[in-house]
């Protein structure tokens, strides 16, 4: 099947007709991102049209659902960007966790769970699993549940242990998963405590007083004027002095930005909030 092509239009049609029928609001994502996403779907579900994708939106709420799992990032390895765990290993978590009475974490999007997966492994290799709490939530409600399942695919096993053994040397990732049946699984316990819950589009709840915030590679598929609302929208839900940390190639820099966050970790991209 050939490749289907949306114009302008088009899009525009779809990204109205969500609005109006599901209230989610992705007329701010970037638009050359979510063309391509819509596109995509048309061939996987063997749509003729956009007309046709309207219809099944408006008329199916199960493939709508099927929609949103499509339309999410994936994060597609654990320990990505190893520099950055080392750092929150050796320099970042211990410290702060200790001296706080309660420490709060928000992963804002858990569209595959590898983010989260590998915070877990390694408050547990840390011995402070125990001390924290972590939300998480998704626009997928399919995503979701396979997260809180603690499914990853096995396929990205071999990068995933070798950016293990670049944050643990001597240490294995299969103490911490399984792969049964060509799936991953990660280990029940690691995963028992974490909160989900059911995100929309532009984050309209969020958890109060965090002190962490995961959200690492998903700016690049905003514009600016989402970027900036969910920008504040963090900072809204972090306590003074808690911290955001970014993908390696996003950065805050919006008009008033440095009244909202200060680069503590440049190499990392850790942001904290001002006192």
């Amino acid at each position: 099947m050939s490749k289907y092509e949306l114009g302008i239009v088009d899009t525009r049609n779809i990204l109205k007709t969500i609005q109006e029928h599901y209230d989610y609001d992705f007329r701010n994502y970037a638009l050359t991102f979510f063309k391509r996403r819509l596109e995509y779907i048309i061939k996987k579900y063997n749509l003729k049209s956009a007309d046709h994708l309207i219809k099944e939106i408006i008329n199916n709420e199960s493939f709508f659902q099927l929609f949103l799992k499509e339309i999410c990032v994936e994060n597609t390895e654990m320990f990505r960007d190893p520099s950055l765990w080392r750092y929150l290993m050796n320099n970042f978590l211990t410290p702060i966790i200790q001296k706080s009475t309660s420490y709060k974490i928000w992963f804002p999007e858990v569209s595959s769970g590898e983010e989260l997966y590998s915070l877990v492994i390694l408050l547990a290799e840390l011995n402070l699993l125990e001390h924290v709490e972590i939300h998480a939530s998704s626009i997928s409600e399919i995503r979701m549940n396979k997260v809180k399942q603690g499914v990853f695919d096995s396929s990205k096993m071999e990068i995933n242990e070798a950016n293990f053994k670049r944050v643990f040397r001597n240490k294995d990732l299969n103490d911490y998963c399984t792969i049964k049946n060509g799936e991953g699984y990660i280990n029940p316990p690691l995963l028992e405590n974490i909160k989900f819950f059911r995100q929309n589009a532009i984050f309209g709840q969020y958890p109060r007083k965090v002190k962490l915030i995961m959200w690492r590679n998903q700016m690049l598929y905003y514009n600016q004027i989402l970027k900036e609302r969910m920008l504040k929208t963090m900072n809204s839900c972090l306590v003074a002095g808690g911290h955001l940390i970014i993908g390696l190639n996003e950065k805050i820099d919006y008009w008033n930005s440095n009244s909202d966050f200060i680069l503590v970790e440049e190499n990392n991209s850790v942001y904290r909030k001002k006192l």
